[in-house]
């Protein structure tokens, strides 16, 4: 019988990737990555804060690290419950598996997961990640509200919703 909370698998075999928890050594490895990488890096995330931040003790708080061909190829972390829905805390596609279709399918997965105990998933877009908005845009994300400095002073973050079937 599947257990009706979502996210809560140590592994997923998606298409053309797989989601496995994320331990300390692949938090360490993907924070500097991210770290180096837009929007992190131009809103100042260092990565010590970001290895912090996915390691976090969180129950309602799930890790994984996307695995494609043996390599990382990125993260997800996603918190549930979060507004009726889920919400994607983190997606980070490192940038030589950026438009392979990696992120679709993490969206396709988020909904498979959700569908069962609610109606939304939401996201966090900077307002000046244009690609990050034009992606979440073909995958069914309607934009819903501008938050100013969230995330730094001088910045903006959109709120983004996909509601479910």
């Amino acid at each position: 019988m599947r257990d009706p909370k979502p996210f809560r698998e140590e592994k997923y075999a998606l298409g053309r990737c797989e989601l496995q928890s994320l331990d300390a050594t692949d938090a360490l490895i993907i924070a500097q990555t991210l770290s180096k990488m837009p929007p992190w890096r131009d809103l100042g995330y260092y990565a010590q804060d970001l290895s912090k931040f996915l390691l976090n003790d969180d129950p309602g708080f799930s890790r994984y690290t996307i695995m494609g061909s043996g390599e990382r190829v990125g993260v997800v972390c996603v918190r549930h419950p979060w507004l009726k829905g889920s919400y994607l805390e983190l997606l980070g596609i490192f940038e030589p598996f950026q438009g392979m279709g990696v992120g679709r399918e993490i969206i396709r997965w988020m909904e498979r997961e959700t569908r069962p105990a609610a109606n939304n998933i939401w996201a966090l877009v900077s307002s000046f990640n244009n690609g990050g908005r034009e992606f979440y845009r073909k995958n069914g994300f309607t934009e819903i509200a501008l938050l100013s400095g969230l995330v730094k002073p001088g910045y903006d973050e959109i709120l983004i919703r996909k509601m479910l079937d």
